[in-house]
């Protein structure tokens, strides 16, 4: 049993997932699964119960959004962290409605990404 912060990092890029995983141990966090499409994100969610899920928005099979109101369909007190690209403002807005946390833009700055998740982890 770790004392750090769990994590499910859900991204389809797998290179963004390995050097975010990175960012994430050098910032006291424990990756304790991956997803690279909603789909997965919402099974390993419910497998996993990390205390964190990091969020793209755009994947394939199912995207953040619909995979943001899974997991809080299933666990309303979810703390999900929004991953999205320039430009992606309006979707940023819808998933703070829906119960995101809070958002981090791409590409990700270290020091934003541990400030957000610690205040997520919270």
């Amino acid at each position: 049993m770790t004392d750090r912060p769990t994590v499910l990092l859900c991204d389809d890029s797998r290179a963004l997932r390995m050097l975010t995983a990175r960012q994430l141990a050098d910032c006291g966090f424990e990756v304790v699964g991956e997803a690279g499409n909603g789909l997965e994100a919402v099974a390993q969610y419910r497998r996993l119960r990390p205390q964190l899920v990091l969020l793209d928005l755009v994947m394939p099979e199912c995207d953040g959004r619909q995979a943001l109101r899974d997991i809080l369909a299933h666990d309303p007190a979810a703390r999900v962290v929004i991953l999205s690209s320039l430009g992606a403002e309006n979707d940023i807005a819808e998933c703070l409605r829906l119960g995101a946390k809070s958002y981090l833009q791409k590409p990700i700055d270290p020091a934003a990404m541990a400030r957000v998740l610690h205040d997520a982890s919270a």
